[in-house]
């Protein structure tokens, strides 16, 4: 028997920040896949060191940086009967020419176990991934930090393309940093989540979602309390999604969320409530024009020593078109506000609440199925309550991309 095309990830979802949102996997089918590709990026920065130059100059950082970048990427899926076995990812390198210290390896690795079994399906997904940070998100002088990250995700769900449908998830995340002074910053979270869905071709796909996570900073040690820091967050919620016709699909989640840390400075609130919520809204015309709306609002674990958690407000617009064949054009707009805590009595100040605009397009180039060549351009202007990490930044990136 044909394994008939996996649609989990239609069911499973999985609380990231307060909000339920799609568990990101493979999109996996019956068909044997094997691809990938290699590409060079040369990248053009005009403000690398995220921030002003009084501060970039204090962390030994050169703002204006040429960064190659070479990656490879592949996708492979094995079918055995009904189950598979997949493996996506990307590997690379970055070289950089005005600041070599921070020349560092890049991965991002997903792989895992699919089964199906009537109409229920389960999965198994490891995920590995390592970088530098990105200096926006370092407000220490130091500059050199790899962050690393392995997590454990296990969905099982049943249901029908119409009808009721019932999944859960259950996962697990360990963030380290490579950088002493940013070892307060490691993580674990754990979450579970659990939804009971409808779906049907008129009213489209509506689901109450449940979910927990908690977050533990074992490395903040906080005077009087040397056993480290965290909170958990607990959401109820509602999730529906359709298909109007062709051209519109509509999918959007909502929460009531509770916060609640587990240690708070004299003064401080200790617990509080909010809503939180994700929505996407995609529209095509024709063949050739899409545009897509989404936004959020989620309560995610900060990176940053001194604060607990970040609660982030975004939103974006952008549309691709394709001209002809061969080329393709996309724009886009962002805003994203982020407020924060602070989880200790501080030394130093903290960035508390920042607001960043960043606006993009890109050109791609299909010379055939294997070849390709891409320009990126993006603008990124951030305001902080700290003018030395307020910055814009102007990035210019050429892709040359060849298909096996």
């Amino acid at each position: 028997m044909r394994l008939r095309p996996l649609t989990l990830g239609a069911f499973a979802w999985i609380c990231i920040g307060g909000v339920a949102t799609a568990q990101q996997m493979p999109k996996v089918d019956s068909e044997r896949q094997f691809s990938g590709d290699l590409s060079v990026s040369a990248i053009y920065d005009s403000n690398f060191a995220r921030s002003s130059s009084v501060r970039a100059a204090l962390r030994g950082i050169k703002p204006k940086e040429y960064t190659l970048r070479p990656q490879a990427n592949l996708n492979v899926v094995q079918p055995f009967g009904r189950q598979v076995l997949f493996l996506s990812g990307s590997g690379g390198y970055d070289f950089h020419r005005e600041n070599p210290r921070l020349d560092r390896r890049r991965y991002d690795v997903q792989g895992g176990y699919m089964a199906s079994l009537g109409m229920c399906q389960a999965a198994v997904v490891e995920t590995f991934r390592a970088a530098q940070s990105d200096l926006a998100d370092l407000d220490l002088l130091e500059a050199k930090n790899e962050v690393r990250a392995i997590g454990t995700t296990v969905t099982a769900a049943c249901g029908r393309p119409t009808g009721l449908g019932v999944s859960a998830a259950v996962s697990r995340i360990d963030t380290k940093n490579s950088a002493f002074v940013q070892r307060p910053a490691d993580s674990t979270l754990e979450n579970l989540s659990v939804q009971l869905g409808y779906a049907n071709e008129n009213i489209g796909r509506i689901g109450l979602v449940y979910s927990y996570a908690d977050s533990e900073l074992p490395n903040r040690i906080i005077p009087g309390r040397p056993v480290g820091d965290g909170f958990w967050t607990e959401s109820y919620g509602l999730s529906v999604g359709r298909d109007i016709g062709s051209r519109l699909t509509v999918d959007a989640q909502a929460a009531r969320t509770r916060v609640k840390r587990e240690f708070a400075p004299p003064g401080l609130n200790q617990k509080f409530t909010s809503t939180t919520y994700a929505g996407d809204v995609t529209y095509r015309i024709g063949s050739r024009l899409s545009l897509n709306l989404n936004g959020e609002r989620a309560v995610r674990p900060t990176m940053r020593p001194g604060k607990l958690y970040d609660i982030a407000t975004a939103g974006q617009i952008s549309g691709q078109y394709s001209l002809g064949s061969r080329y393709t054009v996309s724009l886009g707009y962002g805003v994203q506000d982020v407020k924060s805590n602070v989880d200790t009595i501080a030394l130093r100040p903290i960035i508390t609440s920042s607001r960043t605009h960043t606006g993009f397009g890109s050109v791609r180039y299909q010379q055939n199925d294997r070849t390709a060549l891409i320009l990126d351009v993006r603008y990124i202007d951030r305001n902080t309550n700290i003018p030395d990490f307020n910055y814009s930044s102007t990035r210019v990136a050429i892709t040359a991309q060849v298909g096996f």
